[in-house]
């Protein structure tokens, strides 16, 4: 299939392939500018304000799209991407369940193979291996695993199943300890969760070990957070506010969040108060208090993506007025000048989110390409906004927190 097909099928599913986003992104400079800087930072060993950065826009705008671009961005500066949308299955709330499928998404840079394996592979063949990793702030159970994975012999493929979150045993680990040191050794108790924050440090360290520059992890979706319970909201602030505080040195991540989250969540059930209160009244979650605060504050304040000019949009459409010609063989009996005003005249407002623009343009194109340039009318309605309600039952009346404690 030729890149114009990729790019087009891509745009008609709604799936912005990393062809897609290379060719179609349009009037977010600045905020690929304020990613590279942000980068750049932190690839020079400073520590930023945050480690983060909040998108903040309303469905059909093109946050995917720009996370996609951002990624490309990413790659082109040696860096390693991992990209996640949240969801039930990786909730921002357990770091646990979340943790598997940052590390499983992850991507070199000119790779098309995601895992860990190919970094473990390339970090050990770093000199002072050992002796540089002694400074990193590990848990014990951390430190048994790189320990062992640095041996390179019993259980290497079970270690990095590990690290890439298919969590082994404590007896397990200290089985393959026992075989590659001749010795036993005492392992301490410990929850996954509390695991987790420590597991990020030495698979950033690894990514730097490999000869890259930094980990660079997208977040989508962000906003599904919001049909979460109380507790179940609170935790992921807090979560969140830790990737912002710095998981790793050379860590950052990217949220991006509807853009009516700030009012039918933070404002409306009184997160910004009420979330830290929940936190602080438990025991065991009142280590998330200050990340969650600093989310709700990174969140409160982010601005919605400004709106791509005219011009831009003008842009867009001649691409893909000229990547679906290219792509199905075929020459529009219609200029691109022609094209973009019978567009515009089929749209109720120039103010139309770009997903609206681009299907619009497609569906146009596709009419022309069957039945000429008077194949039809097309008009185009309003997209819709994610519903944010508490969703803590599902269908079945089975509780969200009973399927994931």
């Amino acid at each position: 299939m030729s890149q114009a097909r990729v790019i087009i099928e891509g745009l008609r599913s709604g799936i912005p392939y990393r062809e897609t986003a290379d060719t179609m992104t349009v009037g977010r400079q600045d905020n690929l500018r304020s990613l590279a800087a942000l980068m750049e930072t932190v690839a020079a060993g400073r520590r930023p304000k945050t480690f983060g950065q909040i998108i903040r826009a309303q469905y059909g705008e093109g946050k995917t799209h720009l996370l996609h671009a951002m990624a490309n961005q990413a790659w082109d500066a040696n860096w390693v991407v991992s990209m996640v949308s949240l969801s039930k299955e990786s909730p921002l709330d357990r770091l646990d369940h979340l943790y598997p499928k940052m590390v499983q998404n992850l991507m070199r840079p000119g790779s098309r193979v995601s895992g860990l394996q190919s970094i473990v592979t390339e970090a050990l063949q770093a000199a002072l291996f050992l002796s540089e990793s002694r400074t990193l702030p590990l848990s014990d159970r951390t430190r048994l695993v790189l320990d062992n994975l640095a041996r390179q012999d019993a259980g290497f493929e079970d270690l990095v199943g590990d690290l890439e979150g298919n969590f082994l045993t404590a007896v397990e680990l200290k089985r393959i300890h026992r075989e590659n040191f001749s010795k036993s050794i005492k392992l301490p108790a410990s929850r996954m969760k509390n695991e987790v924050p420590f597991y990020c440090v030495l698979v950033d360290w690894l990514i730097q070990r490999a000869g890259y520059q930094g980990w660079l992890i997208l977040f989508d979706e962000v906003e599904l957070m919001g049909k979460f319970g109380r507790g179940g909201r609170a935790r992921s602030y807090g979560n969140l506010g830790r990737f912002l505080a710095g998981m790793g040195e050379r860590t950052v991540s990217v949220w991006a969040v509807a853009g009516n989250f700030q009012k039918d969540v933070l404002i409306d059930r009184g997160d910004l108060e009420r979330a830290p209160e929940w936190l602080m009244s438990r025991p065991q979650d009142v280590e998330l208090v200050a990340g969650a605060r600093l989310a709700l504050d990174e969140l409160s304040a982010a601005r919605p993506l400004d709106p791509p000019s005219l011009a831009a949009v003008k842009e867009l459409v001649g691409q893909v007025f000229r990547l679906h010609q290219e792509a199905y063989g075929w020459t529009a009996e219609m200029d691109e000048m022609a094209f973009w005003e019978r567009v515009r005249s089929q749209l109720p407002s120039t103010d139309a989110k770009l997903r609206t623009w681009v299907r619009l343009s497609l569906a146009l194109l596709d009419n022309a390409l069957l039945y000429g340039a008077d194949g039809g009318e097309v008009r185009a309605g309003a997209l819709g906004e994610v519903d944010l309600s508490e969703d803590d039952e599902d269908v079945a009346g089975v509780s969200r927190r009973r399927i994931f404690d």
